[in-house]
């Protein structure tokens, strides 16, 4: 048993903090605010009923990202079968030599940077099993893995400028332009990136020097590599897919004015060839052929699947062949899977049984005023639960800018802050979580190499947060 919490440490993990919310449940009143006004109900403790009920019901309420998490593997199962994908990665991997720093750092900013700015940051998890991939076969450390991909996504998030998953909620739910604060939002963004980029590097200048055995296993190597093997075919549909991705998620018009997509998408619809919309009736339908800008997490998904249907074909993969490693794909993801159900698990307890009102309500009335630092306590420990921005929001939002109504504009940023700090390391964190997994990391590990950064950024949102307050 001791050998099975070992290698499945992060269940474990995610597991005690569901079981931590539930307790918390059988102790804390639930509280609503109504107005300013804190209401404070009864205990309504989560039973056995509850618990399993919730735990099913997350298969229902979060389908979209279990059918992400399936179809990317299949997709990258699929790439990992034609030797193309392989010799691509082989000899990027090989020009790249002795340039290991360069080439973190500046896959680091550009992750990073998208997140900070593309409607679902999800979209970016889509590109990062291919820089893992080269990554290995330059024979870097899991941690240097992690920290450029999933924890660049982690950079992006907490210092986001325009991402519909968290500044889009702060302008839907609380009111605030997307340019309110921006420097605020460059700000965070710089400094997390510049700390997080100088441990990066420290850490990865160490392990250069001293090869280590925890060096990253590529889960998507399958295919031998010969000299007829063709790269084109590869590098052009990827090039399209990640092309595609990034046009089709970002805010074009409602954060950049840019109407083009959707003007041309209507033409699109539009157009009759003997009376008929055949466009339309080839592409799909209103609500499945959206404008670049209106993706939902779907579009991405289609996108995959008809790229490996492109790559079955290009390289005359039989459909045994290719059923069987869209298959082996979808294996591997299911690990990720189970521990993504887990983690949302803390989200539906807390979401319905909200005790965290109180806990926030009881934490800011130990001053008689206003105080940002336990303001920035309150948007972590809110954080810790949510799993995901929206909720921190729905949780603590609304009572923060009408209770303390000179602040308004404020306490957004506030929360998007300490949001994006708690996703560095709380378990509840489903991007880290999963780049834990995926990397086979432990959560030790990570919490050893990452402390310091924490620490360094609480420091920089409280300073923040004091100017701006």
């Amino acid at each position: 048993m001791k050998k099975f919490w070992e290698k499945h440490d992060l269940v474990k993990i995610a597991g005690i903090m569901v079981l931590f919310m539930v307790l918390l449940t059988w102790i804390i009143p639930q509280g609503y605010w109504s107005g300013t006004e804190l209401v404070v109900t009864e205990v309504t403790r989560v039973g056995i009923f509850d618990f399993f009920t919730y735990g099913l019901l997350g298969m229902y309420y979060f389908t979209v990202l279990i059918t992400f998490l399936f179809v990317l593997g299949g997709f990258y199962q699929v790439l990992g079968k034609t030797g193309g994908y392989q010799k691509l990665t082989d000899q990027i991997a090989k020009k790249l030599k002795g340039k290991e720093i360069i080439f973190t750092l500046v896959v680091s900013f550009i992750i990073a940077a998208l997140a900070a700015v593309i409607n679902d940051y999800f979209v970016i998890i889509a590109f990062l099993p291919f820089i893992v991939t080269i990554l290995s076969k330059m024979k870097l450390d899991k941690i240097t893995g992690l920290t450029t991909t999933f924890g660049s996504v982690l950079v992006g998030i907490i210092g986001s400028v325009y991402s519909a998953k968290i500044v889009g909620i702060n302008v839907s739910k609380l009111g605030l332009e997307y340019d309110a604060h921006l420097w605020v939002k460059l700000v965070l963004f710089a400094t997390s990136f510049i700390i997080f980029s100088v441990f990066n590097v420290l850490h990865l200048r160490k392990n250069l020097k001293v090869k280590k055995a925890d060096q990253i296993n590529d889960t998507f190597v399958s295919e031998e590599v010969t000299k007829k093997t063709k790269i084109w075919p590869v590098v052009t549909i990827f090039v399209s897919f990640i092309v595609i991705s990034i046009l089709a998620y970002l805010p074009w018009e409602s954060v950049f004015k840019v109407d083009i997509f959707t003007t041309a998408t209507e033409w699109i619809r539009e157009v009759k060839i003997l009376e008929a919309p055949v466009f339309s009736y080839i592409l799909g339908s209103l609500e499945t052929l959206a404008a670049f800008g209106k993706w939902d997490l779907f579009g991405i998904q289609a996108l995959m699947i008809l790229a490996t249907l492109i790559l079955k074909f290009v390289y005359k993969i039989n459909w045994n062949d290719y059923l069987t490693s869209f298959g082996e794909g979808l294996k591997k993801s299911g690990k990720i899977v189970v521990l993504m159900l887990i983690i949302y698990n803390i989200l539906e307890f807390t979401a319905m049984f909200p005790i965290i009102p109180t806990i926030i309500d009881w934490l800011m009335s130990l001053l008689s005023k206003f105080n940002v630092i336990l303001a920035t306590v309150a948007g972590l420990i809110t954080s810790l639960f949510s799993v995901e921005y929206e909720y921190t929001v729905q949780l603590m939002g609304r009572y923060f800018i009408t209770t303390y109504a000179d602040f308004t504009t404020q306490f957004p940023i506030l929360l998007q802050a300490t949001y994006g700090l708690a996703m560095f390391f709380t378990p509840a964190s489903f991007v880290l979580m999963m780049g834990l997994s995926y990397l086979e990391i432990s959560y030790k590990d990570w919490f050893k190499y990452i402390w310091k950064f924490l620490v360094a950024m609480f420091v920089v949102i409280v300073i923040l947060m004091l100017i701006i307050f």
